[in-house]
C-alpha cells in the first residue's frame, strides 16, 4: 500500500461521514434506520466502527462487534466483522486489509483466539477479500423466515 492511511475509531462527530459511507454499503436502508444503527453503536460497549483516512479524506470504514455466538466459531464470545467498505476510487490499495488487520490485532490483544465474519452468497468480491486475508470458510447458510399473520 503506497497510501498513508490512518485508522481511528468513529464517534458521534463523524455522523455525516459515517452516514454517507453507510448509504453506499447498505443502500436499501433508510437514513433513519442507518442513523439509528449509528446511535446504537455509539452507545454500545460491544460494538465499534473505525474510519480509514487517506489524502485528507475518509476512504473506508470497518465495523467490529462482540457477539455472544458466531456460526463456524468455537469460542465465545467472538469478535466479528460486521461490515467493511472502501470508496471505489481507493479499492485495490490495501485499505480493507489495513482496516481488518487493525481489528484482528485489536481482538488478539484483547485475548480472543478467533474472529468471525459473514458474507452474502452473492458477494463474490467480499468472499475473495476474506480468503486473501486468511479467513476460512466454515459453512454456507440461507436464512428463511415466515411472517406470522395476526
Amino acid at each position: 500500500m503506497d497510501l498513508d492511511v490512518t485508522i481511528r475509531e468513529m464517534r458521534g462527530l463523524d455522523q455525516d461521514v459515517w452516514l454517507g459511507m453507510y448509504r453506499k454499503l447498505w443502500p436499501k436502508f433508510s437514513d433513519e434506520a442507518l442513523l439509528a444503527e449509528i446511535g446504537r453503536i455509539n452507545k454500545s460497549s460491544k460494538r465499534s466502527a473505525f474510519l480509514a483516512e487517506a489524502e485528507g479524506r475518509a476512504v473506508g470504514f470497518a465495523e467490529y462487534g462482540l457477539r455472544d455466538y458466531a456460526n463456524g466459531c468455537n469460542s465465545q464470545p467472538v469478535p466479528f466483522l460486521e461490515g467493511v467498505w472502501v470508496d471505489d476510487a481507493y479499492r485495490g490499495q490495501g485499505i480493507a486489509r489495513a482496516l481488518i488487520e487493525f481489528l484482528l490485532m485489536r481482538a488478539k490483544r484483547a485475548g480472543f483466539v478467533e474472529f468471525g465474519s459473514d458474507v452474502e452468497l452473492s458477494n463474490y468480491s467480499s468472499q475473495l477479500m476474506h480468503e486473501r486475508l486468511g479467513f476460512e470458510q466454515t459453512e454456507k447458510v440461507i436464512y428463511y423466515r415466515k411472517v406470522l399473520e395476526p
